[in-house]
């Protein structure tokens, strides 16, 4: 077919063709500047939310380290007392200040044991005896492999309170033992110098053994441990100056 064949009665193109080019000359185009200019916005307005957002968590973060920091000197000023300080050391170990120090931030066993040089056993020991004046804390959570890891942190609240107590107590009851145990396990070699006894807990973690010498702990209900107690501080009484 020629293309005059085409063309209509009135020699005008076909109707068809008009109709197309009069749906595409009639359909709302929105001018290029007008749609950059709505993505410029929208992608501002995003930038601001997240710089919001990134704000609000720079605020908590500041926050928490601001607290962590008065935590911290609280403990400091709690352990710099003699009496406390030796309460601790002979009631939990000798390493115990070494570590309620660090517990300022939640850190596990394993973390202790490397920054102090220290078997680990004797810091799980430490951290069942501070758990048992309710002193220390933790949380439990499963790593990639689905082995539970626990976070140890500290109860300041607690440690004021215990602090409180030991102070305030007559100096025949400046040692005391957890109200929550009743049998207890001490080393007959190392006591001597070590002056710990271990609640239950604390034992079994130690598998019962000395972190020390390696030698069986020997069991104590709770009034021998409280007689121990108490010999251990008229001893002392004896040996201090006038």
């Amino acid at each position: 077919m020629s293309k005059r064949a085409k063309m209509d009665k009135k020699g005008k193109p076909h109707s068809k063709s008009v109709n197309n080019k009069r749906v595409v000359a009639t359909k709302k185009m929105v001018p290029v500047k007008v749609a950059r200019s709505r993505e410029e916005a929208a992608s501002a307005r995003k930038a601001l939310r997240i710089k919001a957002q990134e704000k609000v968590i720079r605020d908590q973060a500041k926050q928490a380290i601001v607290q962590m920091e008065i935590e911290r000197v609280k403990v400091d000023g709690l352990l710099e007392n003699e009496l406390f300080a030796e309460f601790v050391s002979r009631n939990v170990g000798k390493k115990a200040i070494n570590i309620i120090k660090l517990l300022n931030t939640p850190q596990t066993d394993e973390k202790l044991a490397a920054d102090l040089a220290v078997k680990i056993n004797e810091v799980r020991r430490i951290l069942n005896v501070l758990d048992s004046y309710g002193v220390a804390r933790y949380d439990t959570n499963k790593d990639s492999k689905g082995w539970l890891t626990f976070k140890w942190y500290l109860d300041t609240e607690k440690l004021g309170e215990l602090h409180k107590s030991v102070i305030e107590a007559k100096p025949e009851n400046a040692y005391d033992l957890p109200e929550n145990c009743n049998d207890f396990f001490y080393c007959s070699k190392c006591y001597s110098e070590q002056k710990v006894i271990l609640p239950f807990d604390a034992a079994f973690e130690a598998q019962f053994k000395c972190d020390n010498c390696g030698k069986a702990l020997r069991q104590l209900n709770k009034s021998e441990a409280k007689t121990l107690f108490e010999e251990n501080v008229a001893e002392s009484k004896s040996v201090a100056p006038a």
